[in-house]
């Protein structure tokens, strides 16, 4: 696939998500206009879509293309009513999202893409309501979130080109918001020992996650559930837990449990 081509859709999709997770984010009584979190409940909004849909009909390519227009469009009305306010937002974002460019071309394929991974994606994108697969396959008794996101990825003529881009927005987003958390804290004058966590946790995801083409259904949700730690370190230290606090962690936690169902017992 044309690298042009490949970058351009990246960008599509990542501006596409961002445009869900605004749209969405009063059902779950998000208020903050964090992109980072907004990426992170589009996600999530995606994966509900995708799972509500597959009980119907496959995801074609056709339907992804849909998605994605249509996501695209929130965006663009979410950027115009915001972006006075958000500018340096948007470019801290579109940065960190050109810098993750170089780890998704870094990297072979997962060991378990060849024995499940694709033929999952592949199945959701051929046949709906998807049940009782494994009876043929040991690896499809392990369903993940991160099969359904990837199959939005499926464009007309893209060939299963892009749905290797799954694992990039967790790592994207929780980049951009550890970053926006180092900021503010420093620029607030508050905890040291939680802006220096803040960054080891920034370094950690980075390096030890670098790898976007090997993920596989277990470390998007281990980048989650860093930040969920996160989560709850802050509001400790606060000694207060508010609304919006709660409702990011029931966020998150849906989506690392969605990611792999282990994650649960944590």
């Amino acid at each position: 696939m044309n690298l042009f081509y490949f970058i351009s859709f990246y960008f599509l999709f990542l501006f596409s998500i961002v445009g869900y997770g605004n749209s969405f984010k009063s059902i779950f009584r998000l208020k903050e206009n964090n992109l980072g979190y907004l990426g992170i409940l589009g996600i999530l909004t995606l994966i509900i879509f995708t799972y509500f849909i597959n009980f119907f009909i496959p995801i074609y390519p056709i339907l992804s293309l849909f998605l994605l227009i249509f996501g695209v469009s929130l965006f663009i009305k979410f950027s115009i009513n915001n972006f006075k306010i958000l500018k340096k937002d948007f470019l801290i974002l579109i940065l960190v999202f050109i810098f993750l460019i170089i780890f998704i071309l870094n990297a072979k394929n997962h060991d378990d893409f060849p024995y499940y991974h694709f033929s999952y994606i592949n199945i959701i994108t051929q046949l709906e309501n998807v049940f009782g697969l494994g009876n043929f396959n040991h690896g499809f008794r392990t369903p993940s979130s991160i099969f359904y996101l990837s199959s939005v990825f499926n464009l007309p003529g893209t060939n299963y080109n892009l749905i290797h881009l799954s694992p990039v927005f967790f790592l994207g987003f929780t980049n951009f918001i550890f970053l926006k958390k180092i900021y503010l804290n420093l620029k607030n004058k508050e905890n040291f020992s939680f802006i220096l966590l803040s960054i080891m946790s920034l370094a950690l995801i980075n390096i030890f996650f670098y790898r976007m083409a090997e993920h596989g259904t277990d470390r998007s949700a281990q980048i989650i559930i860093l930040l969920i730690f996160i989560e709850i370190i802050e509001f400790i230290s606060k000694k207060y837990l508010t609304e919006e606090q709660l409702n990011k962690l029931i966020i998150l936690i849906t989506l690392a449990v969605s990611l792999k169902a282990f994650y649960l017992i944590y």
